[in-house]
């Protein structure tokens, strides 16, 4: 028997082989279908696919079907539809639209696998996707004309236009010119607490450029409001007192090229009385740490015992009754390449116990640290001293606004390129939480730059200056109300 079962292995067996377009029949004394194709000259590739498998048995007669499997790289341009934004101009009548910007689509070059059987494709699979334009969104102006539903507001509302002043009386339907100088510069617009003065800044009379400016005061309880020289000049930031009692302010100098001034990075503390400040100089002209000749970002405390600075690398908090400085965190500066520097936004916890402040964040892959793109919203504890990231990468033109009801900011639509991304408005619980994005309206363009906002004196919102005017967003519902119809506002105060 074992003889006759060996002479039986021994002689071939016919088998069927389908593959690369024909039908034959190899006869094969192999165990196996590898085994019996590799006998047969039949290469095998990679992907190719054997039914059934190789590791199956000979049995005679079997088909045995081979189905080549290639696959190629496809390469195609595809074009990314471009946005359309809406630009809100009081310039148009009613029903006029006007094409500011025409959109161009971008550009992404999407790579495929395309993976073949036999000749024909039965795969495609997305592998790649590289971005060559960034689309530009279409920009359309509309008439804002018949959009302002007059509403009455408390306090006092002052903004600037056409380089004067002009005030809300009552209603937003009412709004009287204050002043016919036309040459508001627009650095000092500061309104006092209690809505009585109003301290702004005038443009040198003269083109030799002796002078940043000159400062003058309004008395806004009196009709007409009287205006006055306050003895002032050459001032890069000045703000009121919590209580109104008192003024700083930090002076410069001019200079011959861009930006156009040097800062002195000094500190002035004043007293407005009889309609005038009386002011002494608490800190000597200092180097200002890096790019100092740009200036440092100053806020007044909650109590109006503290000041919080921030310079190009470190945001810190001086007392005035000791005059001690101190550092709350550093970072690396941020290089412009530009006449220019960046300085960090800040804002006092209603309380005076914590400080919201923009932070130059880490590179996001290998570039220097100076570099870095990423800017990071932080919780600074003045006097526990701990400091921590609460909202991540929202840009260098953020803002921020720090109310009873929660934090107010501004979130770059392309952090990554911060400087010239467009802004939207978001709120977020004090640590961060819940947050949500309140304007402008989908479809509309975002802030140009860093959002300017003032918290409402009643507590029942956000007031926004936005393409030149004013909105007012209701605190919670997120309601929307345009306030104006002026287009040019360039500066507000709201008391």
């Amino acid at each position: 028997m074992v003889p006759l079962l060996l002479a039986c292995l021994a002689r071939p067996v016919p088998v069927i082989v389908v593959g690369d377009g024909q039908r034959r029949t190899v006869y094969t004394r192999a165990a196996t279908v590898g085994e019996a194709l590799a006998q047969a000259g039949i290469p095998l590739g990679d992907l190719d696919r054997i039914s059934p498998p190789e590791t199956a048995r000979i049995t005679p007669g079997m088909v045995i079907t081979v189905t080549r499997i290639t696959q190629t790289l496809e390469v195609q341009e595809v074009q990314i539809p471009f946005p359309r934004q809406i630009l809100k101009d009081a310039r148009l009548a009613p029903g006029e639209t006007r094409l500011i910007r025409r959109g161009e689509p971008g550009v992404e070059h999407v790579t495929f696998r395309i993976t073949w059987a036999d000749g024909q494709p039965i795969e495609r699979q997305e592998i790649h996707r590289e971005r060559i334009r960034d689309p530009v969104p279409e920009i359309i102006a509309v008439s804002l004309l018949g959009e302002v539903a007059s509403r009455p507001i408390s306090g006092t509302l002052v903004f600037l236009a056409r380089r004067d002043v002009w005030r809300m009386v009552g209603e937003t339907s009412r709004i009287v010119r204050l002043t016919h100088l036309g040459d508001l510069d627009g650095r000092v617009f500061a309104l006092s607490p209690d809505g009585s003065t109003l301290l702004f800044s005038r443009a040198p009379v003269t083109s030799t450029r002796t002078a940043l400016n000159t400062i003058w005061g309004m008395s806004l309880q009196v009709d007409p409001p009287r205006l006055q020289p306050l003895g002032l000049g050459n001032v890069l930031w000045l703000g009121w007192s919590p209580q109104g009692d008192q003024v700083a302010f930090t002076t410069g100098e001019p200079s011959p090229g861009p930006p156009g001034w040097r800062a002195h990075n000094d500190l002035w503390i004043g007293r407005w009385v009889g309609g005038r400040i009386e002011a002494r100089r608490v800190l000597t002209p200092t180097a200002g740490g890096p790019y100092g000749w740009w200036g440092m970002t100053w806020a007044w405390a909650p109590d109006g015992r503290r000041l919080a600075f921030g310079r190009t690398d470190g945001v810190g908090v001086l007392d005035l009754e000791t005059l001690r400085a101190t550092l709350l965190i550093t970072f690396p500066i941020y290089e412009t390449r530009s006449a220019w520097a960046w300085t960090p936004a800040l804002a006092w916890s209603p309380d005076g116990r914590y400080l919201a402040a923009l932070v130059h964040g880490p590179p996001r892959s290998g570039e220097p640290p100076e570099q870095s793109t990423r800017f990071d919203l932080w919780i600074l504890a003045v006097d526990e001293g701990w400091a921590r990231p609460l909202i991540e990468d929202v840009g260098l033109w953020a803002g921020i606004l720090w109310t009873p009801q929660g934090l107010f900011f501004g979130q770059a639509r392309q952090p990554e390129a911060g400087d010239a991304s467009r802004y939207d408005l978001y709120w977020a619980d004090h640590d961060g939480s819940d947050r949500r994005r309140l304007f402008p309206p989908e479809g509309e363009v975002g802030f140009g730059g860093q959002p300017d906002l003032l918290w409402a004196p009643d507590g029942q919102g956000v007031v926004v200056r936005y393409q030149g005017d004013l909105y007012w967003i209701a605190i919670p519902s997120g309601q929307i109300n345009r306030m104006t119809a002026q287009g040019d506002i360039a500066a507000m105060a709201w008391r």
